[in-house]
């Protein structure tokens, strides 16, 4: 399944909400102000790290932002074709 994330966590309790109740093999975009969850070093790497999902960021929102050369690596940026793609390979989605 995957599963849209697009408040910031820091605004939010969308992020913490997603990864409570997802399955482990589920994946995750972060867009929009969500993108926020994906800087190196900040309070969500670990968390996001550790949950065992894959995790997307949307690259056009993170520059937007300023942010997208400190997004954690394990992390993969994607851009909306990628998006597109993520949405068509998954039947169920659940956005938070």
């Amino acid at each position: 399944m995957l599963h849209t994330v697009n408040a910031s966590p820091y605004a939010s309790s969308a992020l913490a909400n997603c990864l409570r109740y997802s399955e482990k093999h589920s994946e995750i975009l972060l867009l929009e102000d969500a993108v926020v969850a994906g800087i190196l070093g900040g309070q969500w790497e670990g968390q996001l790290i550790s949950s065992g999902r894959r995790i997307y960021v949307l690259q056009e929102d993170a520059i937007a932002r300023g942010i997208e050369q400190k997004i954690v690596s394990q992390f993969e940026l994607i851009d909306m074709e990628g998006f597109v793609e993520l949405t068509a390979r998954h039947v169920t989605q659940m956005k938070w």
